[in-house]
């Protein structure tokens, strides 16, 4: 939208007051601007009647993108949806480069909103296919976390590679803002923790059983042991 100057403005005002209607909304649309949204499939519904919509792409784009992933090394597959989510962020955020957005930085940490989430929500599903919920930044919230989701719902047949437990808390650690961590009292914690010493794996029996092969009487000697 463009602005409205007085001399356009003030007669419309005029006009809206003799317009028989509940909502009067005069709005200078720039038709370039509707036209570029148009081709790239981004043009909201309301507004498709204004100017000439081109052919829906999304489908050829999504199946291009099946078509490349599975002929892709499987190993290879979350790199490309990675890069894929990665250009979409930049375009949202208006970085130059893909290069420039951190996968495992969180969106809030990269200056995502309410608005730009839900661009970023629409940018994907025209490029994919996939149709993702309005809250698809805030579930997963960083572009590696929506390019783990997005893998196996493009190629069914497909999933990202399992993380250990090790690389899924560091990802989620790395996810959250430091202030976050400091206002919840947790900051210090973190600290104490990652300077103390590793436990050991044994225990000092040296028993390697484990709770599942104990019957429900070794259980309870075993906590009645524990509390004496």
């Amino acid at each position: 939208m463009s602005a409205l100057t007085a001399e356009t403005g003030l007669p419309l005002f005029d006009e809206a007051l003799d317009v028989d209607a509940a909502v009067v909304a005069p709005v200078l649309l720039e038709t370039t601007a509707l036209r570029a949204q148009a081709r790239a499939g981004m043009l909201p519904p309301l507004l498709r009647g204004l100017v000439r919509t081109p052919a829906r792409t999304a489908d050829t784009s999504a199946g291009a993108l099946v078509q490349r992933l599975a002929g892709a090394p499987e190993a290879d597959r979350e790199r490309i949806v990675l890069e894929l989510v990665q250009a979409q962020v930049a375009a949202v955020l208006g970085h130059a480069s893909a290069a420039s957005v951190d996968p495992e930085r969180a969106f809030k940490e990269l200056g995502f909103d309410s608005l730009s989430a839900v661009e970023l929500r629409n940018r994907l599903t025209q490029a994919t296919g996939v149709r993702l919920p309005a809250t698809v930044v805030f579930d997963h919230p960083s572009p590696a976390a929506i390019a783990r989701h997005l893998l196996p719902e493009i190629v069914p047949d497909s999933a990202a590679a399992p993380r250990s437990e090790q690389d899924e808390i560091r990802a989620l650690l790395a996810s959250i803002p430091v202030d976050r961590l400091r206002k919840a009292g947790l900051l210090d914690t973190l600290r104490e923790l990652a300077d103390n010493d590793a436990p050991e794996a044994a225990t000092d029996d040296g028993d390697a059983a484990s709770f599942d092969d104990m019957d429900a009487e070794a259980l309870i000697r075993m906590a009645q042991e524990d509390l004496a």
